[in-house]
């Protein structure tokens, strides 16, 4: 099959880890442009750093590439054929590509406690601190971090606030829901920023990329109490799942 009619040079993908040996209980993504595109092979290159020394992608990790396509949502598996450079991979297809209704999910503006911490590091670097700070604000007596109240519009899927200075394409932040669970703590990438004429604040737009799927559940059920709507459904939002729309299908029929 000729895939770049969907997944063309130039288009931006989300990679979603689907590999067998991952960890269940997180979501983990990252995102790239593809350089070129075959039926054999789609190479594709980061915005970021990817590591810095040792790799964390191996071959043979199965990602879900989802991107939109003529209007569409298109999601095919593939696996990692070698070791990628610090921003650029390559995966081979693996078929089984599905089409799907991308969905919006519902956004709410807030003010709550929160922590963004900017630093030029790769992914890898990032994920490493993310575990870090993960397991140390679920311990019987986390450590108290320094956040401050801000505004924030935020979805399940990612989260938009005001900097005064200029964002990385990277960064980790924490958030307190205040509903008696611990923050919610995710690594971001920039997805978009707009200086404000009023102010000159750079307005910026950030995608979850590394966050506990049980911190997914909890922000749509906050955006569904703090809401006029509903929070939205994950499983309506196949950019938000770690399966393919067959695997879903399989376990359902095993149940």
């Amino acid at each position: 099959m000729n895939y770049d009619r969907y997944f063309s040079r130039g288009q931006k993908v989300y990679l979603i880890n689907i590999s067998q040996t991952r960890d269940e209980s997180i979501y983990e993504s990252f995102s790239a442009t593809i350089v070129s595109s075959s039926e054999n092979c789609i190479t594709l290159k980061a915005p970021y750093r990817l590591f810095s020394n040792e790799s964390s992608l191996t071959p043979g990790m199965q990602f879900k590439l989802s991107t939109e396509s003529f209007g569409v949502g298109v999601q095919l598996r593939a696996e990692l054929t070698a070791t990628p450079a610090e921003e650029t991979l390559e995966v081979k297809p693996l078929g089984g590509m599905e089409i799907y209704q991308r969905r919006q999910m519902p956004r709410v503006d807030v003010n709550l406690p929160f922590l963004h911490v900017l630093q030029k590091s790769s992914l890898a670097a990032f994920k490493r601190e993310w575990h870090r700070v993960v397991a140390d604000l679920h311990q019987p007596a986390p450590p108290r971090l320094k956040l401050s109240e801000t505004s924030l519009n935020l979805s399940v899927g990612g989260i938009r606030f005001d900097l005064a200075t200029a964002p990385t394409p990277l960064a980790m932040v924490v958030i307190d829901l205040q509903d008696g669970a611990p923050p919610i703590c995710a690594v971001v990438e920039l997805v978009w920023q707009k200086t404000r004429q009023e102010d000159g604040m750079l307005a910026c737009g950030h995608r979850f990329l590394e966050i506990l799927k049980e911190d997914q559940i909890r922000l749509s059920a906050f955006i569904n109490k703090v809401g006029t709507g509903s929070g939205g459904r994950i499983k309506d939002n196949w950019d938000l799942l770690d399966k393919m729309m067959s695997a879903q299908a399989d376990e359902q029929a095993k149940h």
